[in-house]
């Protein structure tokens, strides 16, 4: 699928969710702040096709790592956070590395290596790299000739918008099950179904040192 072929896509998945998860939702403290984790996560969803429309690439690449995290967080704060843990997530003073916060997320679920898991394994580094300035976000800036958004290949920047809808309709399912409608656990997670098996298993691959 093209890049603007995905960009429709999730343009239609951001509509789905906003029509689909209207209703109301009971929250207490914590699952308050889960809520509003996948919420941020949705609207960074947003961000990033918007910012594909405006071909601001870098800026888009950018987010994945602050949609990712947000998901990770809302999921360790809805299903495994403690009180104590609460409490210090709220004074900004938790001090627990991301890849933990997954591993304890999916031993709570039941699951060994998730989906999570190995999305951190294998995109972590290039996540970081494009967020903190690293050498994936420079490389694609410029070639011999011009600066700008010129190195990015079609197949990337698809990439990065199937990723993102993946993590918002993550975030979809979650908010879906915090509200205890079953009806509309039961149209997240059949939407989230058609979502995945049209999705293609392509990771962003970095770009090799020494091409800049």
């Amino acid at each position: 699928m093209s890049a603007k072929e995905q960009y429709s896509r999730q343009i239609a998945l951001a509509k789905w969710i906003n029509e689909s998860l209207c209703g109301e939702f009971a929250l207490n403290d914590q699952t308050r702040l889960a809520f509003n984790c996948f919420d941020l996560a949705i609207e960074h969803h947003a961000a990033i096709f918007s910012l594909y429309s405006l071909e601001l690439y870098g800026s888009m690449f950018a987010l994945l790592r602050v949609q990712f995290e947000a998901c990770g967080k809302g999921l360790w704060l809805r299903h495994a956070a403690t009180e104590e843990d609460v409490k210090k997530y709220e004074r900004d003073d938790l001090n627990v590395g991301f890849g933990t916060l997954i591993s304890i997320v999916e031993g709570k679920l039941g699951i060994e290596s998730g989906a999570l898991s190995k999305i951190k394994a294998n995109s972590w580094d290039i996540f970081c790299s494009f967020t903190h300035t690293g050498y994936q976000s420079l490389v694609k800036r410029s070639n011999q000739t011009h600066t700008g958004n010129v190195n990015y290949h079609d197949d990337e920047l698809a990439s990065c918008l199937q990723l993102s809808g993946t993590f918002a309709m993550l975030a979809a399912v979650e908010l879906a099950s915090i509200s205890e409608n079953q009806e509309m656990i039961s149209k997240a997670l059949l939407h989230a179904k058609k979502y995945a098996e049209n999705s293609s298993n392509n990771l962003l691959k970095p770009t090799p040192n020494g091409t800049v």
